[in-house]
């Protein structure tokens, strides 16, 4: 991250980060002949960091700006969620194996952790909403927030 100058990375299974990153999206399109043209897209639920953070997936490193908005948050979290390392970058990682994204406990894991730093800082996949929450960002990729 330090190398990249990157604030966010995140690591888990190409399943379960497609899942937070991408929605599938029916579309219909009248013919002239009365029919309709059926299809599907996929569209991105946030293009990148600046637009917040598509969920929590197995691994995900915080740098300056994120911790800058979550916070005293980041405190509620269970001690064996988080792991600090020094004060730009800590990880959250909501369950031991990546094998678990996706699992009833995974997805619970991750929706207890979402409340306790902020749903509003997460794209709400349910209501398929933008996070109202995002760290500040210059131009140049550095943090003001």
């Amino acid at each position: 991250m330090r190398l990249v100058q990157s604030p966010l990375a995140q690591a888990g299974l190409d399943s379960d980060l497609h899942a937070k990153q991408w929605r599938l999206v029916h579309s219909s399109i009248p013919q002239d002949d009365g029919t309709e043209f059926t299809y599907s897209e996929e569209l991105f639920t946030v293009r990148d960091y600046s637009e917040g953070l598509p969920g929590l997936v197995w691994r995900n490193f915080f740098g300056p700006p994120f911790i800058r908005m979550f916070g005293q948050r980041l405190q509620s979290l269970p001690s064996d969620c988080l792991a600090r390392f020094g004060e730009d970058l800590v990880l959250v990682q909501p369950y031991a194996l990546p094998s678990d994204a996706g699992t009833p406990s995974g997805i619970a894991r991750e929706r207890e952790l979402i409340s306790l730093l902020g749903p509003e800082c997460f794209y709400d996949h349910q209501l398929h909403s933008l996070p109202s929450r995002r760290p500040f960002l210059d131009l140049l990729g550095q943090s003001f927030h």
